[in-house]
């Protein structure tokens, strides 16, 4: 199952049981606020899930789209969810890695003006959910 949608999105969806991953889909480089979350609420049981933040964020093409995931969760009981993305106002994602890396002479030149990366507009960012 794949569902790809918008920031500003509410979705309510059935999932079934299993391992689910959530990309952030736009860009190779994502910088967010530890505020940023998706919360996925059972409607039966108005419980969110235990959604675990990925330390090492993969970096992977997601139907034909640059993307990051996330985080991941699991799904015990099928259930219909609400799933929305909170906290997103601070989220900025670049096209590429360049820059990444606290060291490179990209983040240098980014300070003295010489070379600056503009990060993709929030209406262009998209969640992508995959079981």
């Amino acid at each position: 199952m794949n569902l790809q949608f918008k920031l500003k999105d509410v979705l309510e969806v059935d999932l079934y049981y299993g391992f689910y991953e959530i990309f952030v889909v736009g860009g190779f480089d994502v910088r967010a606020n530890p505020d940023f979350f998706v919360e996925i609420l059972d409607l039966k049981t108005n419980d969110s899930i235990l959604l675990r933040e990925k330390s090492f964020k993969i970096r992977d093409y997601k139907n034909g789209k640059r993307a990051v995931k996330f985080f991941t969760f699991q799904i015990t009981n099928k259930s219909k969810f609400k799933i929305s993305v909170h906290n997103y106002e601070d989220l900025t994602v670049y096209h590429s890695m360049i820059g990444a890396n606290p060291f490179s002479i990209f983040n240098l030149l980014d300070i003295l003006g010489v070379a600056k990366r503009n990060p993709i507009p929030l209406e262009n960012i998209e969640i992508l959910l995959i079981s």
